[in-house]
């Protein structure tokens, strides 16, 4: 008896063992690991959309101090180190542009996202239009390039397209404008703008299709005497070619290049024009050097390759103009 009850309490011993054992607390080393928290980072792109987004929405504020030059009408209109939403752009802007004109409010905004230097960043491109220009509804626009870096919005470069000038900016940031200086002047100018939102000019061009009209203008004043005095009666068009630009400097360095036409505007394509003939020495009695227009294109050639303005660059596609909704900006934009 003694034996078996001895056998029923080791048992009941084991029994409890085998309970506890299996109910026994769990140790760090039996845990599961932890899966760790993946911390997601915004892309630069995506930091670039959420700043336009906002800025669109008027929950944002842009700095022009980037592109407040000399001369500049940004400079003029805003205050260097102070930052604007885009009602208080538009209450600036409308002031000025309409100022005396019948309409108060201009016509509309229209936005696209644009990748200037072709890195995959956008930039942002703002369309105002019916700004009034040139006269009363001339279809006039203002464009501003927006650049988002250094966790601030910055505008990187402005134009204003009217009725005697006409600029394009493409997919990729660069930049064609052309439009009249004059009754006999055409302007041609021309840049990019690369993927940190700088502004680089290639070439400013002046033509000059009169040459009677240089007879003031400093330096080629004895042009138009060489030529009457040699009873020039075909066309000679002067292109006066800049290289870094500036409205504001009368130092700039300019080269001298020239075209001949027959009475019916037709180019006389001739490459003795520039080593033996009468037009040749006209240019050298009036003591104006000149380079040919296979110099100036290699000039221009090599300008371009310094600033990136590579042929996918200039090739690339018309921007697409989306409107904005004026809703919110009612005060200033709808007629």
């Amino acid at each position: 008896m003694k034996k078996m009850r001895l056998s029923i309490i080791i048992s009941v011993i084991t029994l409890i063992c085998m309970i506890s054992g299996c109910n026994r607390p769990v140790t760090p080393d039996d845990a599961p690991m932890a899966s760790p928290t993946a911390v997601l980072t915004p892309t630069p792109e995506e930091l670039s959309m959420d700043a336009y987004e906002k800025f669109l929405k008027n929950e944002a504020v842009i700095s022009f101090d980037r592109y407040m030059h000399k001369g500049s009408l940004e400079g003029t209109l805003f205050k260097q180190g102070s930052e604007y939403t885009l009602s208080e752009i538009l209450d600036i802007i409308t002031k000025y542009y309409l100022e005396g004109r019948k309409n108060t409010k201009i016509a509309g905004i229209d936005y696209s996202y644009i990748d200037c230097g072709r890195d995959g960043v956008y930039e942002l491109a703002l369309c105002f239009k019916g700004m009034d220009i040139y006269a009363q509804d001339d279809d006039s626009t203002l464009v501003y390039i927006i650049k988002y870096a250094d966790g601030k919005l910055y505008l990187c470069y402005y134009y204003e397209t009217w009725a005697r000038s006409r600029t394009t900016i493409n997919e990729y940031g660069y930049i064609q404008s052309d439009g009249s200086g004059g009754a006999s002047v055409n302007i041609s100018d021309y840049g990019v703008i690369d993927k940190d939102g700088i502004w680089h000019p290639i070439v400013y061009i002046e033509s000059e299709s009169d040459i009677n009209q240089l007879a003031w203008t400093d330096g080629l004043e004895r042009l138009p005497e060489a030529a009457g005095a040699r009873g020039i009666t075909n066309i000679i068009q002067l292109d006066t070619i800049c290289f870094d630009y500036n409205y504001n400097d009368s130092d700039n360095e300019c080269f001298y290049t020239f075209y001949v036409y027959d009475k019916n505007w037709e180019p006389i394509e001739d490459p003795g024009l520039y080593t033996n003939s009468i037009y040749k020495e006209i240019f050298d009695e009036a003591n104006i050097p000149f380079i040919t227009p296979d110099e100036a294109n290699a000039m221009i050639s090599e300008r371009e390759e310094k600033v990136g303005a590579t042929s996918e660059i200039k090739d690339g596609a018309e921007i697409t103009w989306k409107a904005l909704d004026e809703g919110m900006f009612s005060d200033y934009v709808g007629r």
